[in-house]
């Protein structure tokens, strides 16, 4: 069985050198879950409106929700997005894990609680993980992020404990709220349920607004920070941010239908790359349909291989250029 801490470690060794106090589409301590297995449709982005957080000790009865001091209402960026660790990862090793990586990413540990040991409520009432789950669902349900949209978040705490955090990063333009439940099914895994809200600076709007207006004057948008593995079609991780800001401009625009085109240079022959750019592009419009909610009818993937290159293949920067991804409107 592999050891939590050592993949942690290893994970933040990998960090980003590139973080910095800038607005992130996404926050980035939900790096530390990619040691977990992501639902099908995480992460969820609503680009704004308001939610309610537990930052303290709350009444257990959910008739009683949103009541108190201990229940905030946040308005800004939302992240919703779950995970599903490992079975055989106990709740307190993940705990102690994602309290490292918070503190590796300058998060304050403003509030966390056991419904076990009875600190989760005003009333020091122990219980069961149950009564987090219904709480989350409060007052209404958080979004279901499974390939169904079947599995309601109170659900996932039907048997053992849970555990509840919240967390503030505070960046001077920008304030990242979250609040991490994690509900201790260790016989199916550990299930975490995160939701982040994100105050401050939204580069995304202006990104989508500047790229919208590209497309309707007839020009294709060349997407330089959609990154893959080498000779493959997995996105890497740090095309997010550019994945992100193409979901909120189709949001903001809904009339607004794209074609998605993958390029090549010329190493590895015509027919290799003709498929390859096929299922780059058709990578693309995956990401946006099971990461952020976007309508399938609404995006279209064609490859063109290495027949339409925009400079010399004869260079190691001519390749460089012509290995991309671009957008057209259909």
């Amino acid at each position: 069985m592999r050891s939590l801490l050592a993949v942690l470690i290893a994970s933040l060794g990998t960090l980003s050198t590139n973080a910095s106090t800038l607005a992130q589409p996404l926050p980035d301590l939900l790096d530390f879950f990619s040691i977990a297995a992501p639902t099908e449709r995480t992460p969820r982005v609503d680009n704004y409106d308001e939610t309610w957080m537990i930052i303290g000790p709350v009444s257990e009865y959910s008739a009683r929700a949103t009541e108190g001091p201990n229940w905030q209402l946040l308005e800004g960026r939302i992240v919703y997005a779950y995970y599903r660790f490992a079975p055989g990862d106990s709740a307190l090793q993940i705990q102690r894990a994602f309290e490292a990586a918070a503190a590796q990413h300058r998060y304050d540990m403003v509030f966390a609680c056991n419904v076990e040991k009875g600190d989760c409520f005003d009333n020091g009432a122990k219980g069961q993980g149950v009564a987090i789950g219904l709480l989350l669902d409060k007052p209404s349900n958080m979004p279901t992020l499974d390939k169904q949209n079947m599995a309601i978040v109170r659900n996932y705490f039907q048997t053992g404990g849970a555990r509840l955090f919240y967390l503030v990063k505070d960046e001077g333009g920008q304030v990242t709220h979250m609040q991490v439940a994690l509900a201790d099914a260790p016989e199916k895994g550990v299930m975490a349920i995160t939701k982040s809200v994100i105050i401050g600076d939204n580069p995304g709007l202006s990104a989508a607004s500047s790229m919208r207006d590209k497309l309707v004057a007839g020009e294709s948008v060349m997407l330089d920070n959609l990154l893959f593995d080498i000779d493959s079609a997995i996105l890497l991780p740090l095309s997010r941010d550019q994945l992100f800001e193409i979901a909120m401009m189709l949001r903001e625009y809904p009339a607004l239908k794209l074609q998605i085109i993958g390029h090549t240079d010329s190493d590895g022959g015509r027919a290799h790359n003709q498929n390859l750019s096929e299922r780059r592009a058709a990578a693309v419009v995956d990401a946006l349909v099971n990461g952020f909610d976007i309508d399938f009818q609404r995006l279209a993937s064609a490859g063109r291989g290495m027949d339409e290159p925009v400079a010399s293949n004869a260079t190691a920067a001519g390749k460089a250029q012509n290995r991309r991804v671009e957008l057209k409107l259909r």
